[in-house]
């Protein structure tokens, strides 16, 4: 409780607003109830990274940016491009829903999230949603939903771009055109970012020993190379009916550390080559003066190429495809000015393909499809809101569920808010761990199911915003690979096994103040493994961020800091109980970094910034075995003709 008064003070005393442009205290969202709302009038916990936020901070990838937000961590293994979690709330990455422009980003085969997939300079804004969603997004939305959204111009005129490099020979290269004629808008944005990185694995950790589980790390710098496209087209035909297409592809190469000697004295390193294509078909239809019609349809390819022991002879190829076709059908009912009515439909076919001539995984090809009903009843009556959603997900594999989702608030007057919900939550086996019995799969697996609760209160004025969220859930049937080892690669089958449970409380808070900027968050959570009364692995139970920024004439600088309790990681051998008990359990020690950031403009349309990255050359890990960046510096000059 000390630790919120103390906040809350601090926000009290910023007042004046002069670094707006830089921090929108209110903006409009759609996450929250799939319809437009004012983020003060939002019953879930919901929070929006803007493009200046980006432009400001400058992150090398999506999940630079998430880090620091209230309830998000993320553990990345090794430098740009390697495999990235997001636990959100305690809730395992597989149970986070991530959508770019609607469309999911997902892995069938593995059940990942593939944030690291999603190219940073292709984005415009990023909304998250915290808690079960399932309700309005269907399964995999348990710890939450990341919406991230394409640039599609609109802010700019004509040409624009930036030329970025930093001292672990980075190249970040934009380039694109956006304009808008007369009802048409057209963006189209090309980007290539190309880094020499670092060593994967930390050498200590990393030492051949039978502690470390035979693990060598290899000196070699981990390289990264990308190219990435997006474009986004639309036209109003007449007022109230609009058609577009939007477009995101990326292609990139990473050379990883294998850990081990392939058994020609070298230590392997491998190449994982990824390419990614997704489209889609949107129209929106006012039909009348209360109905509003969205109807989308897109497509996405995920390929994903393993060349084991690369450059070296008798290379071994892991290959894995993920596609997908979804089909969506929203409309927005306007009863009154106070309430509003949603109904829909989506149809979501997602299929894998994958063979792995290395770790003997025979060629498997899955699908499923998952057919949804969805309806929500959004209204205000005096200072009571009310949310109410409902969602019916049928699966071909017959895997079917029903969510819901019941949130109320309070105007205590026009600053201060109360708002409160419960909700339950699913996620559905993939086809490959129903199906895919050589890697563990189990045709007997059920869905996974969370029920949860939050409450919170909420103070918001045109200049300074601080949420305080007290929020508690539990999950049962996590699928998990305890069952019986089934190969030589002590591949273990999934089973319904776990459950875990986690509470804690949220606090952010935003203000201005002239020209300074303040921005705050903290999480303090219990999570638990409860099968084992142990704290879940990679979860923090205390982290956080800090920034505060400050502009005078045409410069800009500032700090961001962010902090983590310890964490317990993967054990040598089954399970790890007690890291205090045996020498095979792993944990991170907590650490704290700190960043710097700056920027000059030279007029409206140039500008330069130079970000440094752990400014005190921290070692700190967050995935035992792994490193993490050190001291890196980056100057990146713009030139964007923005439309005032």
């Amino acid at each position: 409780m000390k630790k919120i008064i103390l906040i809350a003070l601090t926000l009290n005393t910023f007042s004046s607003p002069l670094f707006a442009e830089d921090l929108n205290l209110n903006p409009t969202v759609v996450v929250g109830s799939r319809q437009k709302q004012r983020l003060s009038d939002v019953m879930t916990s919901v929070s929006v990274i803007t493009r200046q936020d980006i432009e400001r901070l400058q992150p090398q990838d999506v999940g630079s940016i998430l880090q620091g937000q209230p309830g998000i961590e993320i553990v990345r293994a090794g430098g740009l491009g390697m495999q990235t979690s997001i636990f959100m709330r305690g809730a395992n990455s597989s149970q986070v829903l991530v959508l770019v422009d609607g469309m999911k980003v997902t892995d069938e085969f593995s059940n990942a999230t593939p944030l690291q997939n999603i190219p940073i300079s292709q984005v415009d804004h990023i909304e998250i949603l915290r808690g079960n969603a399932s309700a309005l997004y269907g399964p995999r939305a348990m710890g939450g939903v990341i919406q991230i959204f394409t640039k599609s111009g609109g802010n700019t005129s004509g040409p624009y771009g930036s030329v970025s490099y930093d001292s672990r020979n980075t190249k970040n290269i934009t380039g694109g055109y956006s304009q808008k004629f007369n009802d048409t808008l057209f963006n189209i944005s090309l980007n290539h970012q190309e880094t020499g990185g670092f060593a994967t694995k930390n050498s200590a950790q990393n030492d051949g020993s039978v502690l470390n589980g035979f693990s060598v790390a290899n000196p070699t710098k981990n390289a990264y190379n990308s190219n990435s496209v997006s474009m986004n087209l639309s036209k109003v035909i007449i007022p109230g009916q609009e058609i577009g297409i939007k477009i995101l592809g990326s292609k990139f190469d990473i050379f990883s550390d294998a850990g081990f000697d392939y058994g020609n004295g070298v230590n392997g390193m491998n190449k994982l080559r990824s390419n990614n294509i997704s489209s889609q078909l949107f129209m929106k239809n006012q039909i009348n003066d209360f109905w509003n019609s969205t109807m989308t349809y897109g497509v996405s390819n995920m390929s994903n190429r393993n060349d084991y022991n690369f450059n070296q002879s008798n290379i071994r190829i892991g290959s894995y495809q993920t596609s997908q076709k979804d089909f969506s059908w929203l409309n927005d009912f306007v009863i009154n000015k106070n309430q509003t009515l949603l109904l829909g439909l989506q149809s979501n076919q997602i299929k894998t393909k994958d063979e792995d001539t290395f770790f003997g995984i025979a060629k498997f090809e899955g699908s499923r499809v998952i057919n949804s009903l969805l309806a929500g009843y959004t209204g205000k009556f005096d200072a009571i809101g009310l949310q109410l959603n409902i969602r019916h997900d049928n699966t071909n594999k017959g895997e079917d569920a029903t969510t819901g989702l019941s949130g109320l608030s309070y105007d205590i007057n026009p600053q201060w808010k109360w708002a409160g919900n419960i909700s339950n939550a699913f996620s559905a086996p993939t086809s490959a761990q129903l199906n895919n019995i050589g890697s563990g799969g189990n045709p007997n697996l059920k869905p996974e199911k969370s029920n949860s609760m939050e409450t919170s209160l909420q103070y918001m004025d045109s200049k300074k915003t601080l949420r305080v969220v007290l929020f508690d859930r539990e999950t049962t049937n996590l699928i998990e690979a305890t069952g019986p080892v089934i190969n030589i690669f002590n591949t273990r089958r999934l089973e319904n096994t776990a459950k875990s449970a986690n509470n804690g409380v949220e606090i952010s808070g935003q203000a201005i103040l002239d020209s300074f900027i303040f921005k705050v968050s903290a999480t303090f959570q219990d999570p638990i493994n409860k099968a084992t009364n142990s704290q879940l692995q990679r979860r923090a139970e205390n982290f956080g961020s800090f920034e505060i920024g400050y502009a005078f004439d045409k410069y800009k600088i500032g700090s961001q800091a962010f902090f983590s309790s310890s964490t317990p990681d993967l054990p040598i051998g089954d399970a790890c109980p007690n890291p205090t008990s045996t020498p095979l359990c792993r944990t991170n020690a907590g650490y704290a970094i700190a960043n710097l950031y700056g920027s000059y403009t030279y007029d409206k349309n140039w500008s330069a910034s130079l970000n440094i990255e752990n400014l005190f050359d921290k070692t700190y890990q967050k995935n035992f075995g792994f490193n993490t960046p050190g001291l890196g510096a980056f100057l990146n000059v713009q030139y964007s003709p923005t439309i005032k």
